[in-house]
């Protein structure tokens, strides 16, 4: 089995426990960082297949632009916990709703965003 190799970048307590129940049943999936700030974060990248943002009012942060556009292999999983849905981006002509904001739907949009996934195929 492939590991997954996860960055929690500028995420809420909410949601970076979410991601922590997520992650604790799914052996596939290991955290391998937490970032707080924007260089943090960019710095931290290199070692991961996914990066996990808290997003705000279905916005974009501006940290996932710079990921997608500084790491074109990662995948961005945008997830805002108080509205319940979220966002996974990767560069291709490719964009998946999250609904329902659980640990279950973390790690399936955390495994969609994985590159040469099963799910989603190559980039």
């Amino acid at each position: 089995m492939q590991q997954i190799r996860i960055l929690l970048a500028e995420v809420p307590d909410e949601l970076r426990r979410l991601v922590e129940r997520a992650l604790a049943v799914e052996p596939d999936l290991s955290l391998v960082a937490v970032g707080g700030s924007e260089v943090a974060v960019l710095l931290a990248a290199e070692g991961a297949d996914v990066v996990v943002v808290g997003m705000r009012a279905g916005r974009l942060p501006a940290v996932a632009d710079r990921l997608l556009d500084e790491y074109p292999r990662i995948g961005v999983v945008c997830i805002d916990v108080a509205a319940g849905r979220g966002e996974v981006y990767r560069l291709r002509p490719d964009h998946l709703a999250v609904e329902g904001i659980t640990p279950r739907s973390i790690a399936a949009a955390i495994r969609s965003a994985a590159p040469d996934n099963a799910v989603g195929g190559h980039r």
